[in-house]
């Protein structure tokens, strides 16, 4: 889609086609003389670039993920200002995103392993450099279909690294967009208490929940109403909206989704094993097979 940035120059790149619109910003494809494959450019809204702190800690932030690389995670290769726009530049990547996917199919749990190990590895690689991510959800996990001497293999990604980390709560509930994105907020992020790597990992088994049972663990019209019912509210166990569910890997998530940070596993890769152990306990046969309780959707 082409739009009014389409077409102009942002540094050394040229804009090209709109691919995706995010809360705080667009993406669109995007090329440079010197390399001969096209990247995606995440433009930020012009009001953030405004802000003198967000700015500091954009740029802060755009070094830090600059210098980030690990198989999971969407390099960034350039940060920048132009035209009074802030930038990204990162490796584009051909695929779909978890999001779409959910729209069209089902999860059984060992279909729902390949996600959660590269994401929790990413994870786990950004924890330990003390970067949050803040906005573990379907829409930024990508899957692209890589053709690997002769074999095809799907590469998982997980992208928007930091972004969300650089924005304050009370900053934006202003301008009607929250900082992570209220199905998959960790209690203590409603709250704007500070954040642990158990944060995300509360994100992510959120994000496992629904890949398993076709919904969320809370429904609520009004994004505030929500957010809240993370604080307040304990998510129905897997069994109890579907019986047949395996109950060593409702032990998992449910233990991933408690309210009290500390009580959580503490690394994605300690939930991401204890996953393991359980589906192993639970046999081949009861993964392969769907724990769906309604059609596969997904509801903003």
């Amino acid at each position: 889609m082409k739009t009014r940035l389409t077409g102009t120059q942002l540094g050394a790149f040229t804009v090209g086609e709109l691919i995706g619109d995010g809360g705080m910003g667009s993406v669109y494809l995007a090329t440079h003389p010197d390399y001969t494959e096209p990247m995606a450019i995440k433009v930020l809204l012009p009001q953030y670039a405004q802000d003198a702190e967000f700015r500091a800690r954009f740029i802060r932030e755009g070094q830090v993920l600059s210098e980030i690389s690990h198989p999971h995670i969407i390099p960034v290769y350039h940060f920048g200002e132009d035209k009074g726009l802030l930038y990204f530049v990162m490796r584009y990547v051909k695929g779909k995103t978890l999001y779409d996917l959910l729209l069209s199919r089902r999860f059984t749990p060992i279909a729902a392993w390949q996600i959660i190990r590269p994401i929790s590895e990413a994870l786990d690689y950004a924890h330990e450099r003390s970067i949050i991510h803040r906005d573990v959800k379907p829409a930024n996990i990508l899957i692209e279909v890589q053709h690997v001497n002769g074999k095809v293999h799907n590469q998982v990604f997980l992208a928007d690294f930091g972004l969300s980390k650089v924005l304050s709560w009370t900053a934006l509930t202003t301008t009607g967009v929250s900082v992570g994105t209220p199905q998959y907020m960790s209690p203590e992020q409603v709250m704007d208490y500070p954040l642990t790597p158990a944060s995300d990992v509360y994100s992510l088994a959120v994000v496992v929940y629904e890949m398993l049972l076709g919904r969320l663990p809370f429904y609520a019209k009004r994004p505030e109403e929500l957010a809240f019912r993370h604080i307040d509210t304990s998510p129905p166990a897997p069994s109890a909206l579907n019986r047949d569910f395996p109950k060593p890997i409702e032990a998992v998530l449910m233990r991933a989704l408690l309210k009290e940070p500390e009580r959580r596993y503490q690394r994605a890769g300690d939930f991401a094993k204890a996953y393991a152990e359980a589906a192993r306990q639970v046999g081949y046969e009861r993964c392969a097979m769907q724990y769906y309780v309604g059609e596969p959707r997904h509801m903003h």
